[in-house]
């Protein structure tokens, strides 16, 4: 007898965000290849697409995790959709995604590297666009996949952003969701990376609610993928670095004089950190 759908999603998470389901690994699967469950940053990026820079465009998604934006991009007008991952489990479930929603002729997967671009060396996009790892991870501990992005969670994003000119068409444009450390006021440390990075003109959309660096330090330390020790270390950087919090954001760029501008999100997005997307009914 063939499995039923439901067996088969039998201990998996079943997300619902705007017209799509997606599925992911429950938050109590603790392999480092966990294919995350959609949280509000899959929403901000949603809420912050700009229609003419999606539609007909020939698009990148870097980190592709369970396909849930590339979808949204695919169904926003999009040509066609590369996606980049290097997570094998998380390719599994995007392709299972891309079927279910409907967009599998529209979204092809390649093996992402560590080399961000490498794998479309020789390729620009119209369109590129991430939700890339940006939890705070000290050196030295072993983490997941999809979130560890050195200290301040900044390293995959820095590799990125440096590669991000090359890969785009001279009308190109870039769309990346993260969080990203700073002070009370601000993503002082990303504002600062994508001014030294990116030569055009970015728009950088804060969600009002932020968290404090010591809150995540604390759930990271409470998740026991390490000593206590190398958050405590990490702990004690930030403190000496005035890094004292952490802002939800949405990087948007394109070509044109060298300039960046902060502003708040049109919409707030509460709990951020907290609170999973809802989960859908098969």
């Amino acid at each position: 007898m063939m499995p039923s759908l439901e067996s088969s999603l039998r201990g998996k998470r079943v997300n619902a965000l705007a017209d799509m389901v997606i599925v992911t690994d429950r938050l109590d699967y603790s392999a480092i290849d966990q294919v995350f469950p959609l949280f509000a940053e899959q929403q901000f990026f949603i809420d912050e697409l700009v229609p003419e820079r999606v539609q007909g465009a020939e698009a990148l998604e870097v980190g592709v995790g369970s396909g849930v934006l590339s979808i949204a991009v695919a169904r926003a007008g999009a040509r066609h959709v590369t996606a980049l991952e290097i997570n094998p489990r998380a390719r599994n479930f995007a392709g299972f995604n891309f079927v279910t929603n409907g967009v599998e002729d529209r979204v092809s997967v390649v093996d992402g590297c560590a080399e961000v671009f490498r794998p479309v060396a020789q390729r620009r996009f119209d369109f590129v666009f991430s939700n890339p790892p940006f939890e705070p991870t000290p050196p030295g501990m072993t983490y997941f996949h999809h979130s560890a992005a050195g200290p301040y969670g900044l390293d995959f994003l820095d590799r990125m952003l440096a590669g991000l000119g090359e890969h785009l068409t001279a009308t190109g444009s870039a769309q990346i969701v993260t969080a990203a450390p700073g002070d009370a006021g601000g993503p002082t440390l990303f504002v600062d990376l994508v001014r030294r990075r990116l030569p055009g003109t970015s728009r950088i959309a804060v969600n009002p609610v932020a968290m404090t660096f010591d809150e995540i330090l604390d759930r990271l330390a409470a998740k026991q993928m390490g000593p206590t020790s190398l958050v405590d270390d990490l702990r004690g950087r930030a403190r000496a670095d005035g890094v004292t919090h952490m802002h939800l954001c949405v990087l948007h760029y394109t070509a044109g004089a060298h300039e960046v501008r902060v502003e708040p999100s049109a919409r707030t997005y509460a709990d951020f950190w907290d609170r999973p997307a809802d989960e859908a009914t098969l």
